[in-house]
């Protein structure tokens, strides 16, 4: 395998003959995806080419108003011709683009990345995607503008639970440092990404909780939500954000799984944390993947029946890790 310094390099070359790029992220992309593409977005501007995300046309995109130029996001396939960058993304099959073609160039840390694409920069020990952005970004010995350099913040921010997940390094805050030289406001970031709420989100988190059921001895704590939980709050799907987090804050709990039913393609949505197993194992088995402590998947079946196979396969998984 060749060494980082020399993907890095590779990336870097790649992009400084780029003409025109296409870029994507993961499906139901976070504030790291986002975060990320805002930034290639300026680096690639800064080297004269043209650039955009791409996304399908029913794709949501949290805070997407604020970290991302509306501008600089369409809908749809890509243009032929144009450079497919994947960003934040452990396989391509999860791209939130209808159509993709061969991946020109896979920037990414999910440490289950298989490396696909005809380049890739990835690293399974870094806090965030944002944060390799931001290596790229001094490689190229190029600055992002205040803006971008908010919504690359966000992103190391949210993936690494504002600088307390295990991914967080050294480099981490020192990334967030410069990131903060360039013009970051980190009273209003942190309100954004974790402050601003409405109502109707803070009663669906109510109704999670309430429901939320023990497993294994109460080591594992699981909640559903479901459409009548969404037309009994006003609250829709993108405001569970932190409800897994918070069961997992639990004393003695060290699995947490949130349950989400959706509309339109799988019936739910299921995310993971722990700070004992690898759930992205647990995730795998459902067709998606992730992080080792933390991780999600989407399935055909209905919440019920998801939890019912969570319990058992975290019932199991536990009593191994403590045996």
């Amino acid at each position: 395998m060749k060494p980082l310094a020399a993907d890095l390099d590779a990336v870097c070359r790649r992009m400084r003959g780029e003409n025109r790029a296409a870029l994507a992220v993961h499906e139901k992309p976070d504030s790291d995806a986002l975060g990320a593409a805002a930034g290639m977005l300026d680096l690639l501007a800064q080297l004269g080419a043209e650039a955009h995300l791409y996304v399908s046309e029913d794709e949501l995109l949290p805070l997407g108003d604020v970290l991302l130029p509306a501008e600089r996001v369409r809908r749809g396939a890509p243009p032929a011709g144009a450079a497919l960058y994947a960003l934040d993304s452990g396989n391509p099959q999860r791209l939130a683009l209808p159509g993709w073609g061969e991946v020109a160039v896979n920037i990414d840390h999910h440490h289950d990345n298989p490396r696909y694409g005809e380049l890739a920069f990835v690293r399974g020990e870094a806090s965030s995607t944002s944060e390799l952005v931001c290596d790229i970004a001094r490689a190229l010995g190029l600055r992002p503008s205040p803006a971008t350099a908010a919504a690359l913040y966000a992103g190391i921010s949210f993936d690494t639970g504002h600088f307390h997940h295990d991914s967080t390094s050294p480099s981490t805050f020192r990334t967030a440092a410069w990131l903060v030289e360039l013009g970051v406001d980190v009273t209003s970031m942190y309100a954004l990404l974790y402050e601003r709420r409405s109502e109707a989100s803070l009663r669906l988190w109510a109704r999670a909780v309430a429901g939320a059921r023990a497993v294994a001895g109460r080591r594992a704590l699981l909640a559903a939500v479901t459409q009548a939980d969404y037309a009994a709050t006003g609250a829709g799907p993108e405001e569970t954000e932190g409800v897994v987090d918070s069961l997992r804050g639990v004393d003695g709990v060290e699995v947490a799984a949130l349950v989400k039913e959706q509309t339109g393609g799988a019936r739910v949505r299921v995310s993971l944390r722990s700070e004992t197993i690898d759930v992205s194992a647990i995730a795998a088995l459902g067709g998606g993947g992730g992080h080792k402590l933390a991780a999600g998947f989407s399935s055909d079946d209905g919440p019920e029946e998801v939890i019912a196979w969570l319990s058992s396969e975290l019932a199991r998984r536990l009593s191994t890790a403590s045996s």
